[in-house]
């Protein structure tokens, strides 16, 4: 019988780690998550910033006005998602036009958009700097996401958790029709 309760201790201790490695992982998993949205300039791979470097965010469908998030000195511009109310620092639409935020924490949601005052260098028709990109945030997440460069050779493999995003300036003649 001595033997039984061995084996018995034995297992629950296994089982006590196991919940706990489980317990661990699903906390992780609820913490807040961050999005890097890096602009890359598709025509010679240099970043793009300054001033007018930045992109906009719409986080889900319950916000109307976009995020203007600046880029930093690599061209990458950070949002923060939670699933913790206590975190955010924007609130749901104000009706008062775009919110600027150099580091913004949202309501974690299934889905975002962004667009920036590019020309995106992606594949397909749309070019304009006034077109939105749809993404799903668990694929962006788990995978990240690059996108296609029409604009030149150059090439990016991105990590989880981050959009690289391939555009140029946009022509002086593109500036006169928008």
């Amino acid at each position: 019988m001595l033997i039984g309760n061995r084996q018995v201790s034995f297992c629950f201790r296994r089982l006590n780690l196991l919940v706990t490695v489980l317990l661990a992982m699903s906390v992780m998993s609820l913490a807040a998550q961050t999005l890097e949205i890096k602009l890359v300039d598709g025509r010679n791979g240099r970043p793009m910033v300054g001033t007018s470097a930045y992109v906009n965010v719409w986080v889900g469908g319950e916000r109307k006005e976009a995020i203007a998030i600046p880029t930093d000195d690599h061209g990458v511009a950070r949002l923060q998602l939670t699933l913790n109310p206590n975190e955010e620092n924007i609130s749901i639409s104000t009706g008062h036009g775009t919110i600027v935020e150099k580091h913004p924490v949202v309501k974690y949601d299934a889905s975002f958009r962004i667009n920036a005052p590019y020309v995106l260098c992606g594949a397909g028709g749309n070019r304009s700097w006034l077109a939105l990109k749809n993404f799903s945030t668990k694929e962006v997440l788990d995978h990240g996401y690059a996108s296609a460069n029409t604009c030149g050779k150059v090439t990016a493999s991105p990590r989880p958790g981050q959009v690289i995003l391939f555009v140029r300036p946009l022509t002086f003649l593109e500036k006169m029709k928008q």
